[in-house]
């Protein structure tokens, strides 16, 4: 009795080993860990047929992560050059995003040409990349923070004169806030779209299925199902 009971136990461990599923780790932000990255990051995870762990962290910490291989996949990173150091970028870019600078609303008018943001401060997040003529400004006075509502925070304080950010996630931001009505887009606005990566760590124990995430990430693309799982999340959003 003993050895059946033995070779029943053996049996069933045998069946969860075979069973389980590779782990895929990932981070998003903490302001937004339910929402458009977790989402492209769980259809990624669902086409690999992998379990998804999700560790939010702000932008800065969690680029350190995927450097180091903590994690090993990132969703939301634009590319500033073709290097491939610890980060490799997967092919093709999944989509297409344009910063937007917000003021307060009393303010609007004072932004008009990108001239302006040489007498201001520009509220920036930490180590993100934004466009050429932004970045060769060397005159321009940034302050790095790590979230969308610091940026916001020290706004409304008068700390920075604009900070810029995605519009999409911006703008149910300040709705959540009650600030709609007094945070909005300046008159003047950048014109370039930067195209957007996932990217995976080159320490990552999952590198060598680097070819299967990228043919995901096209069949994603060429089937408009990114697009679908982003205008979908914009829809909840507005309900």
């Amino acid at each position: 009795m003993r050895f059946i009971s033995v070779f029943i136990f053996s049996l069933a461990c045998f069946g969860m080993q075979v069973n389980a599923k590779e782990l895929l780790r990932s981070s998003v932000s903490p302001e937004f860990a339910d929402g458009l990255h977790a989402k492209y990051l769980d259809y990624i995870a669902k086409q690999m047929d992998m379990d998804l762990e999700i560790n939010p962290m702000p932008f800065a910490r969690r680029l350190m992560a995927l450097k180091n291989g903590d994690i090993d996949l990132m969703v939301g990173v634009t590319r500033d050059s073709d290097k491939q150091d610890e980060v490799i970028y997967l092919s093709p870019s999944y989509e297409q995003l344009r910063h937007t600078y917000f003021v307060r609303k009393n303010n609007q008018k004072t932004l008009a040409t990108i001239d302006d943001l040489g007498n201001m401060k520009i509220g920036v997040t930490i180590y993100a990349k934004y466009f050429d003529n932004f970045e060769r400004k060397q005159d321009f006075a940034l302050v790095g923070v790590s979230t969308l509502q610091q940026k916001i925070q020290l706004l409304m304080k008068g700390r920075i004169d604009t900070f810029i950010h995605y519009q999409e996630s911006t703008l149910p931001l300040l709705e959540k806030m009650g600030l709609s009505q007094e945070v909005v887009k300046a008159k003047y606005q950048p014109t370039h779209y930067n195209d957007y990566f996932v990217t995976i760590s080159a320490n990552s124990r999952l590198l060598h299925l680097k070819d299967k995430f990228e043919q995901v990430i096209k069949h994603g693309v060429d089937s408009g199902e990114f697009t679908k799982i982003r205008e979908t999340h914009y829809q909840q959003q507005a309900e």
